[in-house]
């Protein structure tokens, strides 16, 4: 099956933010997406999801992540603005902190109710929401092999995102059940590794012609090539309560593609971790966000997650400072050093005793978009 990759001579950056739409009164989720996008009319930017519960925002082709910022900012206050109207609230994390799945509406869209139809239960337990940052990558080939070389890295993307400690009103243990929730899906999960553009055309080929998927649309992996916009598309981060947050992590991806980039056209990239290896960092990193450690090379080295995130935040910044995201670095060492939104919901929690009350300090993290706390 050929797939006609259009390529992205320059590292552009799109941002896709899937949000909960939350009544105010009781801090549900509510089946409102129609209501907003009605409100709005033809927009290309204000979209639906699986879930009537969801709407997701997303950026222009931009140049660079301030372009990334200002899209995202005004969009935000548009949608909020709408919402408030309704009572309604904006809320950005992993998961919801207590709203049940089985409460939750289909989207009036033929292709959304042909997937409930096949996966099922999977399918309906989709009440999860992420952030999926493109990158623009020059040919088909550049994005496979930056796609196996950014496998590694996913893990700590993950840990660094980590916000969805709780499903249907308990704590899981989790820093991310999101992350474990959306595996159920059969194509979601850490990608397949590709010698070439070719094997991946003739997997997507395979999957369409055995019925396995209806398009490339449904294949669901953590990153992924995204033919039709000529980018590399990281998929595996939960939703974060603030735009400060949002914007920091968007600018890191950003930068760790353009230097894998670079590495691989000069041949020095570093050997790619064996996929089980991956697979047990991604899990640590679920469970234990910054607090846990990772497996940096085939021994089986350990090595703690922020202690190699900030060894990359060194390695990268001559190319935040060629991108013009610099700005973003001490956000994203703050990050590193302070409480993922996982630790903050749970010491809400833990002092409110409520998941009402996590969904409230949710909110306010959003609409102040406050400094985070050390």
């Amino acid at each position: 099956m050929k797939l006609e990759f259009n390529s992205s001579p320059a590292s552009t950056v799109g941002v896709e933010m899937e949000l909960q739409l939350v009544e105010r009164k009781s801090r549900a989720l509510t089946s409102a997406a129609s209501e907003i996008l009605d409100s709005f009319g033809e927009v290309d930017w204000l979209k639906k999801e699986l879930l009537q519960s969801t709407i997701e925002i997303n950026t222009d082709v931009c140049d660079d992540i301030a372009g990334v910022e200002s899209d995202l900012a005004a969009r935000l206050d548009q949608v909020r603005g709408c919402a408030d109207k309704l009572g309604l609230a904006l809320l950005s994390a992993g998961t919801h902190p207590f709203s049940l799945w089985e409460d939750q509406s289909v989207s009036e869209d033929e292709r959304y109710h042909r997937l409930v139809d096949k996966v099922q239960w999977p399918a309906r337990r989709m009440l999860i929401f992420g952030l999926h940052v493109h990158v623009g990558v020059p040919d088909a080939e550049s994005a496979i092999q930056i796609t196996n070389h950014l496998e590694p890295w996913l893990p700590h993307l993950l840990a660094l995102s980590a916000s969805s400690p709780f499903w249907e009103g308990k704590d899981t243990g989790l820093a991310s059940c999101r992350s474990k929730i959306f595996e159920t899906l059969p194509t979601a999960g850490l990608p397949y590794r590709h010698e070439s553009w070719e094997d991946f055309e003739q997997l997507v080929g395979a999957l369409v012609q055995s019925e396995g998927i209806e398009s490339i649309r449904e294949i669901w992996w953590d990153v992924r090539p995204h033919p039709g916009f000529g980018t590399v598309e990281v998929r595996v981060c939960d939703a974060l309560p603030t735009l400060r947050e949002t914007v920091a992590i968007s600018a890191l991806v950003q930068a760790l593609i353009v230097h894998l980039q670079v590495r691989i056209a000069a041949g020095s990239t570093p050997p790619i971790l064996h996929p089980r290896i991956v697979t047990e960092n991604k899990w640590r990193a679920a469970r234990y966000s910054m607090e846990g450690t990772s497996i940096v090379d085939e021994a089986g080295t350990c090595q703690p997650i922020g202690e190699t995130m900030e060894k990359l935040l060194e390695e990268l910044a001559p190319v935040f400072e060629s991108l013009g995201s610099s700005s973003q670095v001490p956000v994203l060492s703050e990050m590193l050093r302070g409480r993922p939104s996982y630790a903050r919901q749970r010491e809400v929690f833990e002092q409110a005793g409520t998941t009402e009350a996590v969904v409230d300090a949710l909110i306010r993290e959003g609409e102040e978009n406050r400094p985070l706390a050390g």
